[in-house]
């Protein structure tokens, strides 16, 4: 199971999870508009959109995989 870190805090998750999953794991609250649980993500309306160390894009947090190591940023002012 990965251990990711969103926001300076770490969370443990299943393999397989998204950046969404592990964000709401840690109570943090990323918006979305076209996911829906038990659906696969779409992606189209990029309101879930978070910054990922490493990456020169915003990527959804809907659709992104975690893997071990990731660090994520919900709460910058290029995500917002």
């Amino acid at each position: 199971m990965p251990k990711v870190r969103i926001d300076n805090r770490e969370v443990v998750v299943p393999a397989g999870a998204t950046i969404l999953d592990a964000a709401r794991r840690l109570g943090i609250e990323i918006p979305t508009l076209c996911f829906a649980d038990g659906l696969p993500p779409r992606t189209s309306c990029m309101v879930c959109v978070v910054r990922v160390h490493g990456l020169h894009r915003l990527v959804p947090a809907c659709a992104y995989p975690v893997r071990e190591g990731l660090a994520v940023e919900s709460e910058t002012p290029e995500v917002r």
